[in-house]
């Protein structure tokens, strides 16, 4: 019977950077990082920022989100043309 490879953090994982709760963001298998002494990545910031670097959005992706956050706050500004935004329903208020 082989057996599974667990990436689930263990007890001496808490208050690591790299510890999301449901896996380490090392990628590796905790329990066998801990066996022979302390975890080589504990608390490996250069680890953590390849980590985000990977999960933030490129390409199309980030361009959506950066066109959703300006809609956003341009609905925010006053605008003094008589033109009021009803989110409700999407566009200008009926006169």
């Amino acid at each position: 019977m082989k057996l599974r490879r667990r990436t689930r953090p263990i007890g001496k994982c808490k208050g690591c950077c790299l510890n999301l709760r449901t896996c380490c963001a090392a990628g590796l298998e905790p329990k066998a990082e801990w066996d022979h002494g302390p975890c080589r990545m504990w608390n490996d910031e250069s680890l953590l920022e390849r980590f985000l670097a990977s999960k933030s959005p490129t390409g199309a992706q980030a361009a959506r989100r950066a066109r959703r956050t300006r809609a956003a706050q341009s609905r925010t500004v006053p605008h003094y043309d008589g033109v009021v935004f009803t989110p409700a329903r999407g566009g200008p208020a009926a006169r």
